[in-house]
């Protein structure tokens, strides 16, 4: 290598690496966070082992509150989190107990059952009020943050109305 080019080749390193240092907060700790959900098998044709145990998908654009705290009564909001259409986001924290709930559960009860409630299909019946509003009170994810760190969140979905609690499916199921 020529002299020129190894010194430019130095600098460049040597710049990238002084750059990455200056952004970097020894305070903060680097979390990934991958959400999935689970799909069970609905029936309909004999299936496979595999095809009888489900699957899982990414939570693609699921929007979430994280707060800092133990119990979302007294917890802090943080920031607003928007997971990747592979269900993934990384976020710089400081350690401490954070928690991670849906975005949609902070608004009015009549506002929540609004978004989460109305099916205009016939064999599904909504739920009462009461089980919407432990819903919202339901935490998504809590975590305690000491080191960098993946995170895997998973939510469970049910045949026909997916992760929604409050809405019952009524038949019929396929043979």
């Amino acid at each position: 290598m020529r002299p020129l080019n190894f010194l430019f080749a130095a600098f460049l390193i040597g710049g990238c690496a002084i750059q990455k240092s200056e952004n970097t907060d020894p305070n903060t700790r680097s979390i990934q966070i991958h959400g999935t959900v689970h799909k069970p098998y609905c029936g309909g044709a004999k299936p496979s082992p595999d095809v009888a145990a489900g699957y899982y998908e990414s939570m693609k654009h699921e929007k979430f509150k994280l707060m800092s705290g133990t119990e979302l009564s007294s917890a802090k909001e943080v920031q607003d989190v928007e997971l990747d259409v592979a269900g993934n986001v990384t976020l710089q924290l400081e350690p401490g107990n954070y928690l991670l709930i849906q975005s949609d559960k902070l608004l009015s009860t009549d506002e929540f059952m609004k978004l989460n409630g109305p099916v205009v299909e016939q064999h599904y019946e909504i739920k009462e009020r009461a089980c919407f509003e432990k819903w919202q009170q339901t935490i998504d994810l809590n975590f305690t943050v000491v080191g960098d760190t993946i995170i895997e969140m998973r939510k469970q979905a049910r045949c026909f109305t997916g992760t929604n609690p409050c809405i019952q499916y009524t038949g019929p199921y396929p043979p």
